[in-house]
């Protein structure tokens, strides 16, 4: 009976698989979270090291000396070397991009566009849909409440804010376990798809049983993450996009950028954001310098650093909806502090601190793009 019920545990929570005994000195990744990584062309390893640690607190390296004017009305230019980047290592960044599908590639360091590229058709001002790039934004949408008082902290419970949820089902999700996509809330190709053609995915998302207990299985859930939407309207009296709008674009300077809305008039807080490159690029610089724009804090440095760190054992690569590269085991060849705002047909906003990088794609699907060649070029070229 012993070891049923631990065969049973390990089903129901593959975070022990971390843990398991054995001469092997790595243990497999959840075949779960590969599941969930392999549509999004996300690399994650089939294998992890078991003595892995994931850091319980993020690590900053201090600030560059001097860095660019705040972009919030445009970026500033510079010379790659005078920035002290090799041009001729960057350009490889750039011919791997357009090779692989890119339209539009920014590279910023020390605040400073210091290369930038656009495809036939495409300009500074052209604007696509990001896809899940637009889950980053939520979740700084539910730090910059967390900064207002209105959610307590990330343990707080969802149904604090969802009337429908404060049953014993849903009573034990905490705003946490949807943003660490470990909520329970049920998951498959079905609802999925059900979420999509939903006329109100708010009201579809929060009537999704609960499959698994919130904390035992993490499984990349767009229905989950629309939670995010109903609780924003129900904290706030306001939908996502107007939060945003008000409290985040018009502060950084996204001042075209869009967030798509579903038939009932309810923000897509699992995908949606239409913006430029430069504008994303404006996002991910706000991570850069850990919330603070303009020397005003718009989300607090507390969550920032939460957001980048692993979330949960399950999946050490995922944040509050940010992807991370925990001991450099995802990009082997970019710095282990890196993270990533990451969407469907290779969207991507890139964020390494130890290096002041932030880099963006956008362009056309392509299923050879790897993360770790383009950046890892583009952290390449950065000199000693």
């Amino acid at each position: 009976m012993k070891s049923v019920s631990f065969i049973l545990c390990l089903l129901l929570c593959p975070s022990l698989l971390l843990a398991a005994p054995g001469g092997d000195e790595t243990v497999p990744m959840s075949p779960a979270v590969l599941d969930s990584a392999a549509p999004l062309n996300i690399e994650l390893p089939d294998r992890l090291p078991r003595d892995l640690v994931l850091p319980k607190e993020r690590k900053w390296p201090a600030p560059p000396e001097r860095f660019a004017p705040w972009p919030t009305n445009g970026w500033s230019y510079s010379m790659p070397e005078n920035q002290g980047m090799d041009r001729s290592t960057l350009i490889r960044a750039f011919r791997y991009g357009i090779r692989e599908g890119a339209k539009a590639i920014v590279v910023t360091r020390h605040g400073y566009i210091v290369g930038e590229w656009y495809g036939a058709d495409w300009n500074v001002s052209t604007r696509q849909q990001a896809y899940s790039v637009s889950k980053s934004f939520a979740s700084a949408l539910i730090g910059m409440l967390v900064n207002d008082g209105v959610i307590t902290g990330a343990d707080q419970q969802a149904a604090s804010f969802i009337p429908e949820w404060q049953n014993s089902q849903y009573s034990p999700i905490t705003v946490k376990n949807l943003l660490g996509m470990e909520s329970g809330l049920r998951c498959s190709w079905f609802s999925e798809m059900m979420l999509f053609f939903s006329y109100d995915q708010n009201d579809y998302a929060i009537s999704l049983p609960v499959d698994q207990p919130p904390g035992t299985v993490w499984a990349y859930n767009n229905a989950a993450c629309q939670v995010h939407s109903e609780l924003i309207l129900q904290a706030t009296g306001a939908q996502a996009v107007n939060y945003a709008r008000d409290r985040l674009w018009d502060e950084i300077g996204m001042w075209t950028a869009t967030w798509d809305t579903d038939q009932a008039g309810n923000t897509l807080t699992y995908m949606g954001i239409n913006a430029s490159a430069q504008e994303l690029a404006k996002f991910g610089y706000l991570y850069l310098r850990r919330g603070i724009w303009e020397d005003q804090p718009l989300i607090s440095q507390q969550w920032v650093d939460d957001s980048t760190i692993p979330s949960q054992v399950m999946n050490p690569f995922y944040g509050y909806l940010w992807w991370l590269n925990t001991d450099a085991l995802m990009w082997p060849a970019v710095p282990d502090d890196a993270f990533a705002a990451l969407g469907m047909n290779e969207k991507k906003i890139y964020v390494v601190p130890s290096l002041d990088i932030v880099a963006v794609r956008l362009g056309d699907a392509d299923s050879n793009w790897s993360d770790n060649s383009f950046l890892g070029y583009v952290c390449a070229s950065v000199l000693p």
